[in-house]
This record gives C-alpha cells, sequence and structure tokens, in this order.
C-alpha cells in the first residue's frame, strides 16, 4: 500500500498537507500526535473510506481496520459478529475467539460484554478478515491501564502469528515500542508526517 497525499480539507479548511506513507506485510508503523491533528482522518483515507482528498492511494493490499469503538452489531451473537462481516465460518470464528479469550461467549450479545471484551471481539473480527495490513485507530483508548496491557499484549501476539502489517494511529508515544512500530510523528497545520524523534516510545 502506498498513499501519496497532497491535501486534504473539510471545506475551506486543509487538515493534512502533502505527504507519503508505505506499508506492507510485516511491517510496524504507528502515527503519533495530539487530538484534532488529522490522525483519524489519514488512516481513513488509508482504509479506503474517504475518497474526497488530492492524491493517490495505491496497492492491493488486504486491510481490515480496528476503530476507536468496537462497532459491534448489537443485535448479533459474538460469533456471528465475526462471520457476517468477513465471511468466515464458524469454526475460523470460534478459534479466534478462543485466542483472544473469548471461548465460551460465542452466543452472547454485545451487552453482555465488558468494554475490554467487545474490544477483543472486534480485534477477532479484524483477523478474521485476514488482513494484510491492521489499521488500528485508537484501539487502546478508555480501557483501563491493566486491560490495555492485555489488549496490546494481545494485538502483539495475533500480529507476530500472521504476519501482517499495522497502522496504529495513538496518542501515546510508549505504544509503538510495545508493538515493534516504527514511530512517525503528524504534525503541523496542514499537518505533514515525519520521524519521530529518537527518545520517542
Amino acid at each position: 500500500m502506498r498513499l501519496d497525499l497532497q491535501g486534504k480539507a473539510f471545506g475551506p479548511r486543509a487538515v493534512l498537507g502533502p505527504l507519503s506513507l508505505t506499508a506492507g506485510r510485516g511491517q510496524r508503523l504507528a502515527v503519533l500526535g495530539p487530538s484534532g491533528i488529522g490522525k483519524s482522518t489519514l488512516l481513513r483515507i488509508v482504509a479506503g473510506l474517504d475518497h474526497a482528498f488530492a492524491g493517490h492511494l495505491s496497492g492491493d493490499d488486504r486491510v481490515a481496520m480496528v476503530f476507536q469503538e468496537p462497532t459491534l452489531l448489537p443485535w448479533r451473537p459474538a460469533l456471528q459478529n465475526i462471520t457476517i462481516p468477513t465471511g468466515c465460518d464458524a469454526a475460523t470464528a470460534g478459534a479466534l475467539m478462543a485466542q483472544v479469550g473469548l471461548a465460551g461467549r460465542e452466543a452472547q450479545f454485545p451487552r453482555q460484554l465488558s468494554l475490554g471484551q467487545q474490544r477483543r471481539l472486534a480485534l477477532a473480527r479484524a483477523f478474521a478478515a485476514r488482513p494484510d495490513i491492521l489499521l488500528m485507530d485508537e484501539p487502546f483508548a478508555s480501557l483501563d491501564p491493566d486491560t490495555a496491557d492485555r489488549m496490546i499484549a494481545l494485538t502483539a501476539g495475533l500480529l507476530d502469528r500472521s504476519g501482517a502489517g499495522l497502522i496504529l494511529v495513538t496518542h501515546d508515544a510508549e505504544e509503538p515500542a510495545r508493538l515493534g512500530a516504527r514511530p512517525l510523528i503528524l504534525s503541523g497545520s496542514p499537518a505533514t508526517l515525519g520521524p519521530a524523534p529518537t527518545d520517542a516510545r
């Protein structure tokens, strides 16, 4: 996947300036920056969800996205929250649920799961799509520290086993190192992408 962006604006407000971003299987990148700088906007462009930009997105990599919120189907049980969006079979979905610690909860509805469990279900759903690149938009935000630690370790393990690449959007300077991701900084107005300082973690 390669993005050559000339710019992105919302009406008269230029949000993103010229930048380039390349990722593929096995490559892990993290985009850091303050809230409102345009990190989620950049990720939506990479995901193919936002086409209203100047520039070019190329590549045929399969991508799957984990949003800030779990975005589950509230009227479907957990197992079907994986099988319906991804088209995978029940056995594959069940195996992924076991990998994220949700074995035995296949018939439970999202409202019966804690936020941490919902996040794990969303993570299992993303890997069920067998992505070449996993896109994550502040997926550990609003979790208590212990739950966030478990989610980060779980994500790292799933990435190791699958070989998928990663583009993580975060404001937490410690997350990239814990996921083995190369940190990049989104800054300025309009925002552009540059290397993180050498002491960034």
